[in-house]
């Protein structure tokens, strides 16, 4: 996979999981990250058993700036 930026820490959140389809991570503002990803039009799910879990949708190869961008967004307005 193409996911050199996704899981290493960068944008504020540790990968817990996940599969050429999304990753699973956790974040202390994961509802916050749902909200922007969701506004960025990133497919998103919040987990109601553990609020700091969250799971995104990966791109296909042509859309990997696309999540980046909406990732930097995010993680900007996190701050």
């Amino acid at each position: 996979g193409h996911d050199p930026h996704v899981g290493h820490g960068d944008f504020g959140f540790e990968i817990a999981g996940g599969t050429v389809l999304f990753r699973l991570a956790r974040a202390t503002d994961a509802p916050g990250w749902f909200d922007g990803l969701c506004r960025a039009g990133i497919l998103t799910r919040p987990f109601s058993e553990d609020p700091t879990w969250l799971r995104f949708g990966l791109p296909d190869a042509g859309g990997w700036s696309r999540l980046e961008a909406a990732l930097k967004s995010v993680m900007e307005i996190a701050r």
